[in-house]
């Protein structure tokens, strides 16, 4: 009989290890949210957001969509305009990750960043987006919802997954700026 206990609290422990930091990613302190999902990204955004605005603020141009063969559509989506600027950032990186899949929560503004980024570390925050491995989750604030920025923190969250061993924290900040540099180049 002490086996079969020693084995339940053994299958127990190991359950809670795997799915403690799925919990804590999820009491992040983000709050309510709306859903959307793309192919590499599964979007939370804050009730007052508008998925509408947050696509226009992305302007993913005419130049993006002839840097990847893209046709136009009249139907794009923020999902969408998601997907295309995850394979810009492979493209620029020349890196191939396109089963990748991460999560994405938009705060509603840099005061709520500040509000999650504190939840989850106890310090202060001095950015507009952040990237946590841990939980494959990108978090930036609406106020920052750009192109540039986002292609930033993509670039972190492809670097983290494309290499067997991670690279130094200072060659993917140099890998992530170089991705943000060609976004602004190409407007």
């Amino acid at each position: 009989m002490p086996k079969i206990h020693s084995l339940k609290f053994a299958i127990a422990l190991l359950c809670f290890l795997l799915f403690s930091s799925v919990a804590y990613a999820a009491n992040d302190g983000f709050g309510a949210s709306k859903k959307t999902e793309g192919k590499h990204f599964i979007v939370y955004y804050a009730p007052q957001l508008d998925p509408y605005i947050l696509l226009k603020k992305l302007d993913i141009g005419l130049s993006n969509r002839i840097l990847l063969d893209e046709p136009i559509k009249k139907s794009d989506s923020l999902a969408a305009a998601l997907d295309m600027l995850y394979n810009i950032v492979l493209k620029a990186l020349d890196m191939n990750l396109y089963s990748l899949q991460g999560n994405l929560k938009i705060c509603r503004d840099r005061a709520h960043l500040n509000s999650v980024y504190e939840t989850i570390f106890r310090r202060k925050l001095n950015a507009g987006s952040f990237y946590i491995n841990d939980y494959n989750t990108i978090y930036i604030s609406a106020d920052d919802f750009t192109k540039e920025v986002l292609g930033h923190e993509i670039a972190h969250m492809i670097i983290s997954h494309y290499f067997v061993v991670p690279p130094p924290q200072k060659v993917a900040e140099i890998l992530s700026g170089y991705v943000e540099y060609q976004l602004r180049k190409a407007q």
